[in-house]
This record gives C-alpha cells, sequence and structure tokens, in this order.
C-alpha cells in the first residue's frame, strides 16, 4: 500500500506537465524576444561601418547613381512624408474617436465603424498605393509628388490611430465622466478636463505606432511620391527620396550592400528612438 504522503500518479503528471509548459513558454518567449535583437545586432554589425556625417548629409552621387555620397534627400522625404500623412490623418482619426466615444449613441454604429476601421488597418499597403497612383496621381492629376504621397500615407494611418484612440479614450474609467456631468458641467468640459489628460498618453502612442508603420511603408511611395535620386529640398508639387524606397533600389539593383546595410540600420533606430520616446513620455504621465 502506497504512503499517504506519496504523491499520485495523476499529481506527478500534473507536476511534469506545468514543467514543460513552463520550459516551452520560456523558450518560445526567449526566442521571439531574441529575433527582433538578433536583427538589429546583425544590422549594426554590417551597416554601423558606413555611417558616417558624409551619408547622412550629403546628396546620393556616384555611379551607379545612389552606390556612394549620403541619404539625407531619403531622411527629409521620408520625415515629410509622414507631418504630410499626419496632418490628414490625426485630426479626422482622432474626432471620430472622440464621437464614437463620448457622443455616439449607437452601439451598432460604434461596433461597425470598430469593424471597418480595423478591416482598412489590415489591408496591404500596396492596395493604398494603387488607390493613391489611380485616384490622386492620375485622376486629380497630383502627379507623382510629396502631396500625393503624404495623402496616401495618411489614410494608411487613419485606420491605425482611429483604433488606437478609440480604445485610449474608452480605457478612462466611466465614473470620472459621470461625476463630472453629475456636477453640472457640460459634456465638452468633463471631456476636456476629465478623460482626455487621461487618454492623451494612449493616443500619442497609437500615433506613433502609425507614424512608425506609415515611416517604413515602401509600397504606397512607390506608386505615389518616389523617386530614384533627388537633391536637398522639398517642394509638394515634386517625388521625392525616402529611406525605405532608397533601400528597395539600393537591394533590388545591387548597387551597393554596404549603404542598404547603413540606411536599414539608420531606418530602424529612427523607429526605436522614435518609439522609446514616446515609452518614456507615456510613463512619465501615467505616474
Amino acid at each position: 500500500m502506497a504512503a499517504p504522503d506519496s504523491p499520485s500518479r495523476a499529481e506527478r503528471s500534473r507536476v511534469w506537465q506545468d514543467k514543460i509548459f513552463t520550459a516551452v513558454g520560456w523558450s518560445l518567449g526567449l526566442w521571439g524576444f531574441m529575433l527582433p535583437i538578433s536583427i538589429v545586432v546583425f544590422l549594426f554589425y554590417r551597416g554601423a561601418g558606413a555611417i558616417t556625417w558624409d551619408l547622412l548629409w550629403q546628396s546620393p552621387r556616384g555611379f551607379p547613381l545612389g552606390s556612394s555620397g549620403g541619404i539625407r534627400p531619403a531622411i527629409e522625404g521620408s520625415l515629410a512624408l509622414v507631418i504630410i500623412g499626419l496632418a490628414v490623418s490625426l485630426p479626422l482619426a482622432v474626432g471620430g474617436a472622440i464621437y464614437l466615444a463620448e457622443y455616439s449613441a449607437s452601439d451598432r454604429l460604434r461596433h461597425a465603424a470598430s469593424f471597418c476601421a480595423e478591416c482598412f488597418a489590415g489591408v496591404p499597403a500596396i492596395i493604398y498605393g494603387l488607390y493613391g497612383y489611380s485616384f490622386l496621381v492620375v485622376f486629380l492629376r497630383m502627379r507623382t509628388s510629396l502631396l500625393a504621397g503624404g495623402i496616401t500615407l495618411g489614410l494608411v494611418m487613419l485606420p491605425v490611430i482611429l483604433i488606437g484612440a478609440y480604445e485610449a479614450l474608452r480605457a478612462v474609467e466611466e465614473k470620472y465622466r459621470e461625476a463630472a456631468l453629475a456636477l453640472g458641467v457640460s459634456r465638452l468640459y468633463a471631456f476636456r478636463k476629465n478623460v482626455w489628460p487621461k487618454a492623451r498618453a494612449g493616443l500619442m502612442a497609437a500615433t506613433m505606432l502609425a507614424a512608425g508603420h506609415a515611416f517604413g511603408s515602401a509600397a504606397p511611395v512607390l506608386l505615389t511620391a518616389s523617386v530614384v535620386i533627388s537633391k536637398s529640398g522639398l517642394e509638394l508639387s515634386s517625388p521625392v527620396m525616402t529611406l525605405p524606397t532608397h533601400l528597395y533600389y539600393l537591394v533590388g539593383e545591387a548597387r551597393s550592400l554596404e549603404q542598404a546595410y547603413a540606411t536599414a540600420l539608420i531606418l530602424v533606430s529612427l523607429l526605436l528612438t522614435a518609439n522609446f520616446s514616446i515609452m518614456l513620455i507615456k510613463s512619465r504621465r501615467e505616474r
């Protein structure tokens, strides 16, 4: 007869299952953590040596054109496209999120709008590029230009910001709204004083997420705003260089792998810097 304190077979089986599950979970988590770290380390190893002040501040040159020189026009073009895209998408997305979260009385409308925004957020970027090319470049005759590319990237960012802003507003506890309205203040005053300060950090995070996604998108820009080589200086009616498309040309045409790795490292570094900055701002506001 087994001793009273000895574990049964079922208990030993549960213990082993728990250990196996824990080991698998830690292994998968470690792989998930190491994968992006390994990408950054690899880019740093291959591209850090090619990053110089000339690369950052000069225009492309050499033969084939772009195989030497710098990527300053690409950095300027990428930043300009994102700024124009935010100017288009941010007011629409935030305004729509405020209406859905604070003023809409229809649950059906909120669910339908959320469903549509999530669907549009999952649309491949090339589809937005085709729409921007056919409607903005051809139909409206904007030509391949900074303005057409910026509006297209604004459409890419719109559903991402809308979803993030709506979730940030709905995350604010209802008691803050009810307490303010019980005092007889207007809904606008309650929103401005109680809801908006608490949702602002989430809104900033959603905006930076959308901006980072647009900053690294090549497909919409290839069809609406991209040019292989351009000089410094930006005009709304002229095409621009961008970091993703410049990287695409460097790799696709085998111009300079050293510059390609350096360009990729700069692109990733800018995105990581922006995301870490917004994380710090968000953490400070939540304290």
